[in-house]
């Protein structure tokens, strides 16, 4: 009943509760942070991000960007990255909601509309997903996906799309295709820092226009559905010093000539 009180009230609540040794509760406090208002969210975002648990921290992180005062935010990604939680600002949101252990390989349905989408546990956790997709749908992502010599001569010296992994037929008629799991969107990013913003969308521009050219409908090329890959140091750290790359991802309504 957090999110129902008064916002003065809730403040306290939630402090109160993020301050209790016992990690389930913290998470359930720090989801409480959606429900305040922005201009409270710094503080209370602050204290999540000092806790020991991992998943604690990845949930505080996702109201970063609702913070109005810039400044606020840049200390913040400071003070993670300076704490080597780089990693846990960049995850995907894919797992947030859904219970996918990295202990025991398991398959769970992910809630989204469009295609269905499953998640993978165990060692595979936070590397693949497995999409399940219409055939023509498949074929137009597929076609994009192999076509890196215009990729190329649009500038790039990567693939910009989806990586497809491997693919088969179903018994439902659907194409189950494996692909890798990739950071954050592209929308959560600059929602959070303005760091390489302008070369971000002038490479999203770019994707969008051979796209175009190549007379192929993604269907909803929203800054959602473009996410980043980071590069990352021999220890597998973020390096928040290169530009990430940009991909753009969910081919469900995608059609083609």
């Amino acid at each position: 009943m957090v999110k129902y009180v008064l916002n003065v009230e809730k403040v306290g609540l939630i402090r109160e509760g993020l301050s209790k040794n016992d990690a389930e509760v913290q998470k359930a406090y720090a989801k409480m942070i959606e429900y305040v208002m922005d201009s409270e969210k710094g503080d209370l975002v602050r204290e999540g991000l000092s806790k020991n648990d991992e998943e604690v921290q990845k949930i505080c992180t996702k109201f970063i960007g609702d913070i109005p005062d810039q400044d606020e935010k840049e200390k913040l990604l400071e003070m993670m990255i300076k704490e080597g939680k780089g990693n846990i600002l960049v995850q995907s949101v894919l797992y947030d909601k859904e219970n996918v252990s990295k202990e025991n390989l398991s398959r769970v349905a992910f809630d989204k509309s469009g295609s269905e989408t499953t998640l993978i546990g165990g060692k595979l956790k936070n590397k693949t997903i497995i999409r399940h997709m219409e055939p023509g749908a498949f074929v137009t992502w597929q076609k994009l996906y192999e076509g890196y010599k215009m990729w190329n001569a649009a500038g790039f010296n990567y693939v910009p799309i989806e990586p497809i992994q491997s693919f088969k037929l179903n018994k439902k008629g659907l194409v189950d295709v494996y692909t890798s799991v990739l950071d954050l969107s592209l929308q959560e990013w600059i929602d959070m820092s303005g760091d390489f913003s302008k070369e971000l969308e002038i490479d999203r521009n770019k994707i969008l226009d051979v796209l175009d050219k190549a007379d192929i409908d993604h269907g909803h090329t929203h800054r959602g559905n473009f996410c980043l890959s980071f590069f990352r140091d021999k220890d597998g750290n973020v390096d928040f010093s290169k530009k990430p790359r940009i991909y753009l991802i969910d081919f469900d309504q995608a059609k083609s000539p």
